[in-house]
């Protein structure tokens, strides 16, 4: 990858040293600024092969630096990232030809991916192998003492190598993403890209033009071909993530790629074979999403070829002393603290809690703790956790048993999950988004959708 550059383009010095490592430890000359002052002069003299931006960038507006970047002949691609989903500009600057729109939380592997993918594109990519590819990738660690999901990853383990589809449920925040990478880990794909796309996360138009591709003119705006990731998925493994959040007009086409094993591009005249694994994920009731005509019986059952079912933190205690020793291990290291343990009171302070929002939520309050502990060992003040937490509460009661699940549908405890949590949050949707697992979008779609319930 000799020669190849990146440019950052970062107001966060921090942020900025941390791309600036990911772009050399991936074999590519590096340039940075703070603003972007000076950023459309950079890029026209070093022609950059990606050039990195957050739209929050002084001086920078995103889509008429697009544009110039377009007009002056660079050939950079340009990838977005964003603290928050602004939809209007994500929309705007796909169709522009970004490379792609991403946002916060941002995960390294996401960033490493599009540099592989460059790295891929110039034909040269020894140094990228070397350092993400086979044993080197950063090794995925689910850890568990729980019998249930020791299950789940033998049985994992047994089927990563077929072509079959797999079809993981569970509620937000049980790590399914983790899961699916674990398996295209343990693979014969796993020199191969991993790739995986939220399908709450865009809308529908875009979403389809993101899976699929499209050729130049296929609509306004599509300036150049763009290849979906289907295609960059080829040989390897694509993630469906909230499979259920789907239309049901992309339900149809999704299904005919899967059976016909070819895409075909936005304005494309003609197939592409694709070689791909499939891995899609849910937190929904699938089964009820097809009694309510919103999810494809056919669509289902060729995805569901292998069901996985990880089960909420709530019904795997005996992790919870695993998984806090791992956590304040892992953030002590990351965050630079002398962090020994957690008293013995923190201790069932924490493990009494429901976590609605799952090892997520878990993994969050223990970096939280890690930062505010100030002697070495977690007290229950550093916790932070709501002291008027009713444990009788409803969202409480023996229905959260999985024994006793039949007796409210699954709609109905997700409803409840999701005023509870923006009751904890004083109505903040970001922050309920977050703690819960989905996209600020979907939330407003199912605040919508109880609204409509009440009026009629």
């Amino acid at each position: 990858m000799s020669g190849q550059r990146v440019l950052i383009i970062l107001e966060s010095p921090k942020k900025r040293i941390k791309y600036k490592k990911l772009a050399e430890d991936s074999g590519f000359l590096v340039d940075s600024l703070p603003d972007g002052a000076e950023a459309l002069s950079l890029a026209s003299q070093i022609k950059p092969d990606i050039i990195i931006a957050d739209t929050a960038t002084p001086q920078l507006n995103p889509l008429i630096f697009l544009k110039k970047i377009n007009e002056a002949d660079c050939n950079s691609k340009v990838l977005f990232l964003s603290s928050e989903p602004l939809l209007g500009d994500a929309v705007e600057l796909m169709k522009q030809g970004a490379l792609d729109y991403l946002v916060d939380p941002i995960k390294e592997e996401q960033i490493v991916f599009y540099l592989q993918k460059i790295g891929f594109d110039q034909g040269d990519h020894t140094s990228l192998e070397r350092k993400y590819g086979g044993e080197a990738k950063k090794k995925v660690e689910i850890i568990t003492k729980d019998k249930a999901v020791k299950h789940l990853l033998k049985l994992a383990e047994k089927v990563s190598d077929s072509t079959a589809s797999i079809l993981i449920q569970g509620e937000s925040g049980t790590g399914k993403e983790l899961f699916a990478r674990y398996i295209h880990e343990k693979s014969d794909r796993k020199h191969m890209p991993f790739v995986a796309i939220n399908c709450a996360a865009l809308p529908e138009t875009l979403l389809e033009s993101e899976l699929f591709g499209h050729e130049k003119g296929a609509f306004t705006g599509a300036i150049s071909t763009k290849q979906g990731k289907f295609e960059l998925a080829d040989k390897g493994t694509l993630l469906l993530d909230e499979i259920s959040e789907m239309q049901v007009h992309l339900q149809a086409k999704l299904l005919r790629v899967l059976q016909e094993k070819k895409v075909d591009r936005v304005g494309g005249t003609k197939p592409i074979s694709i070689n791909v694994r499939i891995i899609a994920t849910t937190n929904r009731n699938i089964e009820a999403s097809i009694k309510d005509g919103e999810f494809r019986e056919d669509l289902y059952y060729r995805l569901n070829t292998i069901p996985l079912l990880i089960p909420p933190l709530r019904h795997r205690q005996q992790d919870f002393d695993l998984l806090c020793s791992y956590f304040i291990n892992k953030y002590s290291k990351i965050d630079r603290r002398n962090v020994k343990g957690m008293t013995k009171q923190a201790f069932l302070q924490l493990t009494s809690q429901k976590f609605p929002g799952n090892v997520r939520e878990f993994e969050n309050i223990i970096q939280r703790a890690v930062l505010l502990t100030d002697d070495g060992y977690i007290k229950p003040c550093d916790l932070l956790l709501e002291q008027n937490r009713d444990l009788d509460s409803p969202l409480y009661e023996p229905d959260d048993n999985i024994e006793n699940q039949g007796q409210k549908t699954l709609k109905e405890m997700e409803k409840k999950m999701i005023f509870h949590t923006l009751d904890e949050t004083s109505g903040n949707r970001t922050n309920a988004a977050k703690i819960l697992g989905i996209s600020v979008r979907t939330l407003r779609n199912k605040l919508n959708e109880y609204k409509k319930t009440k009026e009629t």
